[in-house]
């Protein structure tokens, strides 16, 4: 009869759990585990539709894109009201376009921009779909909070 020592098998049991945590521990598992999710996703984009364009009119650098003018406020039967900002918001296309792709360490905001015959891009700028710092400090504070649950999701003894 063989002796086994006992503490070998604690110790491949510890090394195998060590392993794992590290492989789960990993920061590009985490952010990708945090950013693939799709609600998300759909809150850093309502950050640039409701809070950005919608509520204000801004770019990413926080000024404003431009103003209503009274021809608009007519054409639309009061829908956009002369003076207000713009919000690029016609028939939703736009809005419905915005996506995000994720790379390893990072994501990108891309919207189609084509409305009519028009390119929105060219018109406005690119900035038209990044996030002002007002949010990416929220962005900030979510994505904090995120990486704490999915970090006690990932040690979870459940």
């Amino acid at each position: 009869m063989a002796f086994v020592d006992p503490l070998f098998y604690n110790m491949q049991a510890l090394n195998d759990l060590l392993r794992n945590t590290k492989i789960l521990m990993d920061p590009d598992i985490i952010w990708n585990h945090v950013f693939s999710d799709k609600d998300f996703q759909t809150w850093i984009l309502d950050l640039i539709r409701d809070d950005q364009l919608m509520e204000k009119g801004v770019n990413e650098d926080g000024k404003i894109i431009g103003y209503y003018t009274r021809y608009t406020e007519e054409i639309t039967n009061g829908r956009k009201r002369e003076g207000e900002p713009y919000n690029l918001f016609d028939t939703g296309d736009f809005y419905k376009s915005m996506l995000i792709l994720l790379g390893t360490d990072y994501f990108e905001i891309d919207a189609d921009p084509i409305k009519e015959n028009a390119n929105l891009f060219e018109k406005y700028g690119e900035g038209i779909i990044g996030l002002t710092e007002e949010s990416l400090e929220k962005l900030r504070e979510e994505t904090k909070r995120r990486y704490s649950i999915e970090i006690d999701r990932l040690f979870s003894l459940d």
